[in-house]
C-alpha cells in the first residue's frame, strides 16, 4: 500500500491552518522577504498551486497570520473595557497591557516585525478596524466613569478617539519600534494619568 494511499485526508480547513503554521514558522525564522510560496509548499510537501488554491498570495498568508494577533489584542482590551475595575483603572490597564502586547509580540522579534509592518502597508483597512475596536474599548470606559460620577459629562467615543491619539507614541507598533530606547510602558502609564485628571469629576469641598 502506498504512503499516500494511508495517509489521512485533511479537510480544506486543517490544510488551511498547516499552511498558516508552516508558513509563520518560515517568517519567523527565515524571514518574510526570504520566504517565498514555493518555500511554504516544499515545507508542506506540497505544490505551489495547491498553496494558491487555499491563498491568493504570499501576503494574503502573511494577512492571516496577523490577523491572528489582532483578534487576541481585540480579546485583550475587551477583557479589560468589560472588566471590574473602576472606569480609571480600567483605562490605565487597557493602554498598558495593550503596550506591553504589541512590545512582546510585533516588536521584540525583528522578523515578526517586518511580517506586521508589510501587512499594515498592505492592507490598512484591517489595522484601521482594530484601532477602531481600541477606540470602542475606551469609550466603554469612559462612558462607565461618566456613569459612576468619577468622568465629566463627555462624549465617549469622541474622548476615547482622542486619548487613544494621545496614546499612539506607546501603543503603534512602529512608534513602539523607533522609541525602543525608552521606558514606553512609564511613558505609556504618565500619558494615561494626564488625561485620566482631565476626565475626573470635579469634588466639591464643604464650607
Amino acid at each position: 500500500m502506498s504512503l499516500s494511499a494511508t495517509r489521512p485526508r485533511l479537510s480544506p480547513e486543517e490544510t488551511q491552518e498547516r499552511i498558516l503554521v508552516v508558513a509563520e514558522d518560515l517568517f519567523r525564522r527565515v524571514g518574510y522577504a526570504k520566504t517565498s510560496v514555493a518555500d511554504i509548499a516544499a515545507q508542506l510537501s506540497m505544490s505551489p498551486a495547491n498553496v494558491y488554491r487555499f491563498f491568493p498570495s504570499k501576503g494574503a498568508i502573511n494577512e492571516a497570520i496577523c490577523g491572528r494577533f489582532i483578534a487576541e489584542a481585540d480579546a485583550l482590551v475587551d477583557r479589560i473595557a468589560d472588566g471590574d475595575l473602576p472606569p480609571a483603572e480600567r483605562i490605565v490597564t487597557l493602554i498598558v497591557e495593550h503596550h506591553r502586547f504589541n512590545r512582546s509580540n510585533f516588536v521584540a522579534e525583528r522578523r515578526v516585525f517586518d511580517m506586521v509592518e508589510v501587512a499594515m502597508a498592505e492592507n490598512w483597512p484591517t489595522i484601521e478596524r482594530h484601532m477602531g475596536h481600541v477606540s470602542a474599548a475606551l469609550a466603554r470606559c469612559v462612558a462607565a466613569g461618566v456613569a459612576d460620577g468619577s468622568f465629566r459629562p463627555v462624549d465617549p467615543l469622541a474622548t476615547a478617539i482622542t486619548l487613544k491619539k494621545a496614546c499612539m507614541m506607546v501603543i503603534h507598533p512602529t512608534m513602539i519600534a523607533l522609541c525602543a530606547d525608552q521606558d514606553l510602558e512609564t511613558v505609556a502609564r504618565d500619558i494615561v494619568a494626564l488625561c485620566v485628571r482631565g476626565l475626573a469629576a470635579p469634588t466639591t469641598t464643604k464650607a
